[in-house]
């Protein structure tokens, strides 16, 4: 009676280890809603030169777009295709200049908010870059009779370059961490670990004793009676 009663005693113990490989799992699963929901993307402004790196790419809604500024004085502009190098109206986003010194990017950063998934052409604001080809576009149109060298070719025929009168349409703020959608994965395994600090490997062999244990415990009693 008393071995049997030790026994018993014992079967909390096999249950909680058994039951402990579930918080992983939902730990994974909203890590990885979280990095999807938020993405960040990073646009480097004159790293390269005149350009925009990348100067094409596409955002989902509720996605952010990060402009990082490289030497020496760049802006970002939002504008229309049909009218390149002035900004697209009165609420148009813009950076304002970046005056940036040294050889890596301003530690400042300008960042807007993707509200739908419409063509958002831009360019840089500093006089004779816009005409130079310094211009991309977010979530390029499907049409090609509107392409990012057409709009090129007809910002370099441009006498002048306009730009909006204030700053505003973005955030400015330190550099945030890029989790753009190629990285959601990654991020995912990272955090898949548990809380308890077990990985996923161990976890199976909990489940493989626990269950040895258990029968273990049943052939005991039943011996015992």
């Amino acid at each position: 009676m008393y071995t049997r009663g030790l026994i018993l005693s014992l079967l909390p113990v096999a249950l909680c280890q058994y039951g402990g490989g579930n918080a992983g799992s939902s730990t994974t699963t909203t890590a990885a809603a979280a990095v999807a929901s938020g993405s960040i993307q990073t646009v480097s402004v004159g790293e390269d030169g005149l350009v925009f790196s990348p100067n094409t790419l596409t955002a989902a809604v509720g996605s952010k777009v990060q402009f990082e500024f490289y030497p020496p004085t760049h802006s970002v502009a939002q504008s229309s295709f049909e009218n390149p190098c002035a900004p697209l109206n009165s609420s148009a986003f813009f950076s304002g200049g970046f005056t940036t010194t040294g050889n890596g990017p301003n530690a400042t950063t300008f960042t807007i908010t993707i509200n739908d998934t419409a063509p958002i052409w831009f360019y840089c604001g500093f006089p004779t870059h816009c005409e130079s080809g310094m211009a991309g576009v977010i979530n390029p149109p499907s049409n090609t009779s509107q392409t990012l060298s057409i709009y090129q070719a007809a910002a370099a025929a441009v006498g002048n370059t306009t730009r909006p009168k204030s700053v505003q349409g973005g955030v400015i703020g330190p550099a945030a961490a890029v989790s753009s959608g190629a990285s959601t994965s990654t991020a995912a395994t990272a955090t898949a670990t548990p809380t308890s600090g077990a990985t996923a490997e161990s976890l199976g062999r909990v489940d493989i004793v626990t269950s040895g244990f258990i029968a273990m415990i049943a052939c005991a009693i039943a011996a015992a009676m």
